[in-house]
């Protein structure tokens, strides 16, 4: 049942279906089956709607083998604070011992008392008053043949005797291998060599990861938020800390970078956190009560750390550039110069424009194209095209069958960025041309805004031919827009000389 699709006998409603792997079945209520209706008697759209219920449920079942993991390992981690406590109270009774070296038998019954509580007993199964497994009597056999030859001594042999049968406990417990338990003996004898891992797992990162196919559409941001997220675990795995506000604050200063850089670090680690908190229970047991730890951080609003946008060209400047392109015989980028000036899209909008994607007038004649997906609800708009810009387009046009259908040739992208070539095309073109850094082919598009405004174009059209959000309130809530012909009009006062 690749699908996960089912129907009821005698029902024409579509239910999504998947069976519960044997491992997380107690996690998740003793349920064998996972089932939901989908409210529809049509296939094809509930192949559509079963998308976020499997993956919902599939999240949960990593969420549920990650508290698995998570729960075994902690007993790292309370050994090392056992290990602690006990080291703690060592050093007290031997203090004890130097300054009364005989205090007779009940110094002796004294610190070879059990350091370990009775609540800790039903760990093994032990219950008060039961009989003791033969490995703890071994144990305690041979801490009482021992003859201490001073009082110190005999602290150190009870040290010696808790430290056994904590080993012992954890064995039990954690169901240690002989490896880990050696590893456990270690740790209660010297607890500074544990260093904390971090509580973000690669299963929860992936289980998150699942999560953000239902809440972002675009598979490069899904990838870089889990990228950061990877980045900040690894951090606090290598430095041993804690997840908290000031260990953020330390990774956030380690990274450098434009203030936007730092935000998206915040931002996927503030995601991350909120999901963790609300579907984890491990995660949120662990960090109950605590403040997000990826809010509140000042970040740099002044100088370099800051961060600067893109600087846009003057229109001398991009004429320069395409001449350049020309006469280095770069064609298709000769073409993609002209096409961004005259229209300010974005590079991967031209780059998925297709024949079919034109607008034409009673004439057959070009007059704009639509873009259907773009970077933000703004960005889906239709663009008129430049007078000046018709010829190119036409020839793009005839051209575009070899290009399955796109004005311009594309290559593959794992994110269907499809014009990556052109771009660094350009970069290298700007590059020897000394420009700096921040001139980049969006630029152009920087142009083409700066242009249009001052040739007096306004907030009530600008923005509905680049594909901004409108920020005047009236117009972006109670506007449905400026018309074609408005866009037309204002398309027209732009002015290269591409000779």
């Amino acid at each position: 049942m690749p699908d996960n699709l089912v129907q009821k006998k005698n029902e024409s409603t579509w239910y999504v279906r998947l069976d519960v792997p044997k491992d997380v079945r107690r996690a998740l209520g003793n349920r064998t089956v996972l089932i939901q209706s989908l409210k529809t008697g049509m296939r094809s759209e509930a192949m559509v709607r079963r998308l976020p219920i499997l993956a919902q449920w599939k999240a949960d079942i990593a969420a549920a083998r990650d508290q698995k993991i998570t729960a075994r390992e902690q007993w790292r981690p309370e050994l090392a604070n056992k290990g602690s406590e006990l080291e703690q109270k060592i050093n007290t009774r031997l203090l004890d011992a130097v300054k009364n070296p005989s205090k007779g038998s009940d110094f002796l019954s004294r610190a070879y008392q059990l350091d370990i509580s009775e609540q800790e007993l039903p760990w093994t199964g032990i219950q008060p008053g039961q009989p003791i497994p033969s490995e703890y009597v071994e144990v305690m056999k041979a801490a009482f043949k021992r003859e201490p030859s001073s009082t110190v001594d005999t602290v150190l042999g009870g040290s010696q005797f808790t430290t056994d049968f904590m080993v012992l406990l954890a064995k039990d417990k954690y169901k240690l291998s002989q490896l880990e338990s050696e590893e456990a003996r270690e740790l209660i004898i010297n607890p500074t060599i544990y260093k904390p891992r971090s509580p973000i797992s690669a299963s929860m990162i992936e289980a998150w990861a699942n999560h953000l196919v239902t809440q972002i559409d675009t598979e490069k941001t899904r990838d870089s938020h889990k990228a950061r997220v990877e980045k900040i675990s690894k951090f606090l795995t290598t430095e041993g800390t804690p997840l908290n506000f000031d260990t953020i604050h330390k990774f956030v200063e380690k990274q450098g970078g434009a203030r936007q850089t730092l935000m998206n670090y915040l931002w996927s680690g503030r995601d991350f956190w909120k999901w963790a908190i609300k579907y984890n229970a491990q995660f949120r047991e662990q960090f109950s009560g605590q403040q997000c730890p990826f809010d509140g951080h000042e970040l740099p609003k002044v100088g370099k750390e800051a961060g600067e946008p893109w600087v846009p060209f003057t229109r001398k400047e991009v004429e320069d550039l395409h001449k350049k392109a020309k006469y280095a015989a770069k064609d298709e980028l000769v073409n993609l110069i002209v096409f961004g000036a005259y229209t300010g899209a974005r590079i991967e909008e031209i780059g998925h424009i297709k024949i079919d994607s034109t607008i034409f007038d009673d004439d057959g004649e070009p007059i704009g194209f639509n873009i259907p997906d773009a970077k933000s609800k703004a960005g889906v708009r239709d663009v008129p095209i430049h007078s000046s810009l018709v010829p190119l387009y036409k020839l793009l046009c005839s051209q575009a069958q070899a290009n399955d259908g796109y004005l311009f040739k594309g290559g593959n992208n794992k994110y269907d960025n499809r014009l990556d070539r052109l771009g660094k095309q350009f970069g290298r073109l700007k590059t020897k041309a000394e420009f700096s850094d921040l001139h980049v082919f969006h630029s152009i598009r920087k142009t083409t805004t700066t242009e249009l405004h001052r040739a007096g174009v306004g907030l009530e059209v600008l923005p509905y031919i680049v594909g901004h959000e409108n920020k005047s309130f009236t117009l972006s809530v109670y506007s449905g827009g400026c018309s074609f012909e408005q866009k037309q009009k204002a398309i027209q006062l732009l002015h290269f000389d591409f000779q």
